[in-house]
């Protein structure tokens, strides 16, 4: 059931309208949006070596053994890749908000912060991204067993299979 959202649209007249906006469960085109969007922030992300450095820490959970330490080297690293942090990813994320809620991106940057924040618990209530994420992971196991088993079967068939010679053919 989809989660409904209240926005607030003015137009060039400077005069505002609500209009509600049903937030569903990602269909398969936002999928491939949102992985393009990934991608995208993951180059950038590649591009600054602070950066690079600052998110591998973050989502590896290898650090400095020094938990002051550790926090240190984050806000230096933060610090270091200030401009891309503040300018660029910004922009992409509400750019992966646009695409998971539907709401059009030009719409949503004129939205009140508080409004975008009902936005984003909107598209987490209706998308379970751990189940999600799991799900992508289970089906992308079972589709690589089965390449291995297939590509097991192929090997036992060539070398199961005897060579036909002359001499046999007669």
């Amino acid at each position: 059931m989809a989660t409904v959202i209240t926005l607030k649209i003015k137009d060039q007249e400077g005069n505002v309208r609500k209009e509600n906006h049903e937030v569903e469960e990602i269909d398969v085109l936002q999928f491939k949006q949102l992985m393009k969007t990934i991608k995208e922030i993951m180059a950038k992300v590649n591009e600054n070596e602070d950066l690079k450095v600052l998110f591998g820490s973050l989502t590896n959970g290898q650090g400095l053994e020094d938990e002051d330490a550790a926090d240190q080297d984050v806000i230096t690293k933060a610090i270091a890749s200030f401009d891309m942090l503040a300018v660029e990813l910004p922009d992409q994320a509400f750019k992966l908000l646009s695409i998971l809620s539907g709401v059009e991106l030009d719409v949503m940057e004129r939205q009140k912060l508080k409004d975008v924040m009902d936005i984003y618990d909107a598209v987490l209530e209706e998308n379970d991204m751990d189940d999600l994420i799991n799900r992508a992971k289970k089906s992308l196991a079972l589709t690589q067993t089965k390449f291995k088993f297939k590509n097991f079967m192929e090997k036992v068939k060539t070398t199961t299979e005897k060579p036909k010679t002359k001499a046999a053919a007669k």
